[in-house]
């Protein structure tokens, strides 16, 4: 109440003192116009000149404080500008004065009015990208296209979160930490793109162009693999990888995904180039060269085409990477190359299957279990990774489950093409088993990047795999250490 009486009480009353005079008019207006000599109808109309004026005062002042300082701050959030606010009072008043001299004193207003819409175009004119700007951010704060915390892109050119809408001006926040301010009269005519609706998922798309020399399919393989293996990035649905053109260094690939928030585009892309760098590293390709370009390195052996460099894929194994030249090349002569589609068991959790795979393409998915049927581990394979070690050098049955987690390539080492090597050369088992040895200690918990393991744990490993592979190909037992013996003789 005190609020209202400082705001409105005075005028108010006045205006009621007003009114009262023009419904009393033989008790007010009458002896008036006698004691100072004036014609009744004409105080009358003076009276309600003055009715007219001071309920026009109220209107202008309701307008100010009540809608535009009040209803619609709250509504939006962002005060109104001081000028549109003076300007609306001005029109308003300038409206009552028009009423008045029409109404109550039957005048023509044509001059009046030509004035002020003069008046009016001459400001506007003057005003007229500020008051647009207004408007504009009126419309903004209204229908709403964007609001705080949403991600835009403006006309192509622009991205960053929306912070505020002021009636000026939009202030966003780029991703390099910097406030961008953009008037409001820009956005006006803008293509503004909403990362935000209809939801927070986003479409990325990552281009890769690669020589002609790998095939669509085998390039397929790889930047998928990549792709659906990026560690950190949630995925709605699958990605995929298309052909988009060919152009003179290459065909060009396009690795497309779908995120579950537009906030992790930038990690997402990271995620997903250094895991496609990584696979096309470990295949032996790389990003295409402008072919006018002279490239003063040695030519890579390409693996996207595993039947025609086995050798290659074989050194890069971590199974036989250690192992002499000769006797990857013997091993890589053996290899059984085989194609599983998407979804297909290559080998199954119990299956008497003594063979060692390696990934040439691809991603295979190996799951453990235990008897009850749980999970109890859970881990995929990529281009150049093996599985089946058990299977292979000591003759045990497949531990797990291993399906194609896509369309992949896997070169199987078969025990009977390992039995006719050592047949062949004896040593070979300790080769081997020194590789093993090696492999099984930088795997281990008690293994330091950079640290050599210390000679007797070599050697006791070696014991070990040694053991095992001529217990599992029957060949001569070897003069074991104490040590090594018994752990032979336990298994």
């Amino acid at each position: 109440m005190n609020e209202f009486w400082r705001t409105y009480g005075r005028t108010t009353v006045v205006c009621v003192v007003l009114g009262l005079m023009l419904l009393l008019d033989d008790l007010f207006t009458g002896p008036l116009a006698f004691i100072s000599g004036s014609s009744q109808p004409v105080l009358e109309q003076y009276v309600a000149a003055a009715f007219c004026f001071v309920a026009t005062l109220l209107i202008a002042r309701y307008i100010k404080v009540d809608i535009l300082n009040g209803m619609v701050p709250r509504r939006t959030g962002n005060q109104v500008p001081q000028l549109v606010t003076d300007l609306t009072g001005a029109l308003v008043l300038f409206l009552g004065i028009c009423f008045i001299f029409a109404v109550v004193f039957k005048r023509d207003i044509t001059a009046l009015v030509a004035t002020g819409g003069a008046s009016v175009m001459i400001i506007g004119l003057a005003l007229r990208d500020m008051l647009l700007a207004a408007f504009t951010g009126v419309l903004l704060n209204i229908e709403k296209p964007l609001k705080p915390g949403d991600m835009v892109k403006i006309n192509d050119k622009w991205v960053g979160k929306v912070e505020k809408i002021t009636w000026r001006a939009t202030f966003l926040v780029t991703g390099a930490e910097e406030t961008l301010i953009v008037p409001n009269l820009m956005l006006a005519n803008a293509v503004i793109v909403n990362l935000a609706t209809p939801d927070s998922r986003m479409r990325r798309n990552i281009e890769v162009v690669i020589d002609y020399d790998t095939s669509v399919e085998s390039a397929e393989r790889i930047l998928y693999a990549a792709a659906l293996g990026a560690v950190g990035v949630t995925y709605v649905g699958s990605p995929a990888v298309m052909a988009r053109r060919m152009e003179r260094d290459g065909v060009v690939y396009n690795v497309g995904f779908t995120i579950s928030s537009y906030t992790d585009g930038m990690k997402s892309d990271h995620a997903v180039i250094k895991n496609i760098l990584q696979c096309m590293r470990d295949a032996g390709i790389t990003v295409t060269f402008p072919k006018s370009e002279v490239i003063h390195t040695p030519r890579r052996a390409r693996i996207a085409d595993r039947s025609l460099d086995t050798l290659r894929l074989v050194q890069q194994c971590r199974v036989f990477r250690s192992l002499p030249a000769p006797l990857c090349e013997r091993i890589a002569g053996v290899l059984i190359e085989r194609y599983f589609v998407a979804g297909a068991a290559i080998v199954k959790a119990g299956e008497r299957r003594d063979s060692l795979f390696i990934v040439g393409e691809g991603m295979v998915k190996r799951i453990l279990t235990d008897r009850d049927g749980a999970h109890l581990l859970n881990e995929r394979f990529i281009a150049t990774e093996a599985f089946g070690l058990r299977a292979l050098f000591s003759a045990q049955p497949q531990v797990a489950t291993v399906t194609a987690e896509t369309a992949v390539l896997v070169y199987e080492f078969e025990r009977r093409a390992l039995a006719a090597m050592l047949a062949a050369d004896a040593s070979l088992a300790d080769t081997l088993a020194s590789s093993l040895a090696h492999l099984a200690w930088r795997d281990s918990k008690d293994s330091v990047a950079g640290v050599e393991p210390e000679p007797a744990v070599i050697d006791r490993l070696t014991n070990l795999f040694r053991g095992r592979i001529h217990a599992a190909y029957l060949l001569e037992a070897p003069v074991l250490g104490n040590e090594a013996a018994r752990i032979h003789q336990q298994g």
